[in-house]
């Protein structure tokens, strides 16, 4: 297995900000989520694992860069957030269970979308 910190460090260099990079390990996670039910509908126990490793790695770098000591509350509900979507994954993937799935969906969507707003804000467009 690859390390998720070294492919996000060198995924850095690849994109204009840290800000395009948080977006786009949140379409990731969301598109990868997506095909994990999917894989679910069609049997495919091999892709749905192999789908919420790659979200469940992502979703540890991203609790990981948390700055927990400087970050205030948001850090800390971020930090709770991922812990919640880390334990859901697991019980998601060890049942099978697509309901799960969107549930982690639908706790994420609003913070990407947040993120995403924040970050127009920041580029002033």
């Amino acid at each position: 297995m690859t390390n998720p910190y070294a492919a996000y460090q060198q995924n850095l260099n690849h994109v204009d900000s840290k800000e395009d990079l948080l977006l786009t390990t949140f379409e990731e996670i969301l598109s990868k989520l997506n095909i994990a039910k999917m894989a679910i509908d069609e049997g495919n126990i091999a892709l749905k694992a192999e789908n919420i490793t790659k979200v469940t790695d992502a979703v540890l770098v991203l609790q990981a860069s948390l700055d927990l000591e400087n970050g205030g509350e948001i850090a800390k509900n971020l930090n709770d957030i991922y812990s919640f979507v880390l334990e859901e994954l697991v019980k998601a993937n060890l049942k099978n269970d697509k309901e799960t799935i969107q549930n982690v969906i639908e706790v994420l969507t609003p913070i990407y979308e947040g993120f995403k707003e924040a970050r127009e804000k920041l580029n002033g467009t």
